[in-house]
């Protein structure tokens, strides 16, 4: 079995954080002007409240952008995992690691990776520009760690 990359691009996800950060800032600039003029008792505190989040959603549209090796990747060896938020080393988990995989959630838009002695990894399908990328990875991890007989 040869190395096969499927990379993170959450191009969705990253739109939605930027038209939120862009109506936070119109909230702000309302907020403040509130603030100037008196009008409002709490406007500096509603400013301050979506000023914050907006730079939360500018920090997270931030750390989604694609990134090169940002993402999964089966090899002959293991599954080795990105870390959306982080810097750090990507999870490298050997094929006698990984006791099953299961989609979870209502849609099964979140794929879980459990560990056969205690542990999971979930990755979830916004982070992949198209569904077809996250089915792929989803059928190629299914074929590679079969799910027990007894899964429903």
């Amino acid at each position: 079995m040869d190395s096969r990359f499927y990379a993170f691009n959450p191009r969705p996800t990253r739109l939605a954080l930027g038209l939120g950060a862009c109506v936070l800032a119109v909230l702000t600039a309302w907020a403040l002007a509130a603030s100037r003029q008196g009008a409002e008792p709490f406007a500096e505190a509603r400013a301050g409240i979506t000023a914050g989040l907006m730079l939360v959603f500018l920090f997270a549209f931030h750390r989604l952008r694609p990134r090169p090796e940002w993402g999964v990747t089966l090899g002959p060896l293991g599954v080795k995992v990105a870390r959306p938020f982080s810097n750090a080393q990507a999870l490298e988990l050997g094929w006698s690691q990984i006791g099953t995989v299961r989609r979870l959630g209502r849609k099964g838009d979140v794929l879980g990776l459990f560990f056969r002695e205690q542990g999971r990894v979930l990755v979830t399908r916004h982070l992949f520009a198209r569904r077809a990328i996250f089915e792929e990875l989803v059928s190629a991890l299914e074929k590679r760690v079969p799910t027990p007989p007894y899964d429903a």
